[in-house]
């Protein structure tokens, strides 16, 4: 390793856990993170300050200022960007040496290959149905995963291991409490983000990791780690993978944050979007992304759109991308 990357990483390399040939272990790691918010935000900057310089960013959403609270990458500036995007660009003004891909599509069954090359996935997300997207996909695939959740005060992770229970063994297809609906505490975000990258560190080195949930709530100080055993009747565990045999993508669906929608269509021409839309108010074009009244498309044909109800999102995709 040359001097000047061992000055970089000095303070790391020092650690008995990781020493010289474990940093060189951790740049040749390879890492796909899903969902650049509040936990993949502070997940990625510490995997980049850590030396890990091969990422792929999954994100599907665009930056609003209820994320500034906790999400540590962004800034006033970042407001209406896409998040993948952003933050692929501030990590590599932390580390030049990174090779990072940033993907501002939804995940789901027709693209979860993009998972495929990573030694570890960390799942950042905030909705039930791409973690159990990504659970099939990796327990088939014999992938390590990392789960992480948090809301109020509190929050899990959980390595899942192929040969270990699964998240299906313990986690129900049900609806959930979002930060949208109850809150979130910053700090919290930030711990649960930092168990999440010690253990993918600790696998990426060549560590046992052992697949307990660990629950931590950091307003009260408590913290249990919890043994899960694998359910006999888990459908992932037998071999069965519904989650990937589901067609997508959905058409519509809610996000978390009050009153936005995501509404799929055909690829787009986003140039030719642009003249047309110029001619009526003000476009913001980042490249990837069109922003145009409160209307964010990707090239994809993916949309983001604020509105009172699914049939006023609809109305207004039909309106100003099919027509």
């Amino acid at each position: 390793m040359k001097n000047k990357m061992m000055e970089r990483y000095s303070r790391q390399i020092l650690l008995s856990e990781i020493g010289s040939e474990g940093q060189k272990q951790l740049h040749a790691s390879k890492v796909v993170v899903v969902g650049v918010g509040a936990l993949g935000t502070v997940a990625t900057e510490l995997l980049v300050r850590a030396g890990v310089e091969n990422l792929t960013l999954i994100d599907r959403d665009v930056v609003e200022e209820s994320n500034l609270q906790r999400q540590m990458l962004f800034t006033e500036k970042d407001i209406g960007r896409s998040k993948a995007i952003v933050a692929q660009e501030k990590l590599q003004l932390i580390n030049s040496r990174t090779d990072i891909i940033a993907q501002p599509v939804s995940l789901h069954s027709g693209n979860i290959a993009l998972l495929q090359s990573a030694e570890v996935v960390l799942d950042c997300t905030d909705n039930i149905q791409t973690r159990l997207l990504i659970n099939d996909f990796c327990k088939k695939e014999k992938i390590v995963w990392i789960y992480a959740a948090a809301i109020r005060t509190a929050g899990y992770v959980m390595p899942i291991v192929p040969e270990g229970p699964c998240l299906r063994c313990f986690l129900q297809e049900t609806g959930a409490e979002t930060c949208d609906t109850v809150g979130v505490l910053n700090t919290i975000t930030t711990a649960i983000a930092s168990m999440q990258v010690t253990l993918a560190l600790q696998f990426l080195l060549g560590q046992t990791i052992e697949p307990n949930l660990i629950y931590y709530d950091i307003w009260k100080q408590h913290y249990k780690n919890i043994v899960v055993k694998k359910n006999k009747n888990c459908p992932a565990c037998q071999g069965k993978y519904e989650f990937l045999g589901k067609k997508e993508p959905i058409r519509m669906v809610k996000f978390c944050s009050l009153g936005r929608y995501q509404v799929t269509g055909k690829k787009v021409d986003l140039k030719i979007l642009k003249q047309r839309w110029e001619k009526i108010d003000t476009v913001i074009d980042d490249g990837k992304t069109l922003q145009f009244k409160d209307l964010f498309l990707f090239e994809d044909g993916r949309a983001l759109i604020k509105a009172k109800s699914e049939a006023e999102a609809m109305s207004l995709y039909a309106k100003w991308v099919e027509n």
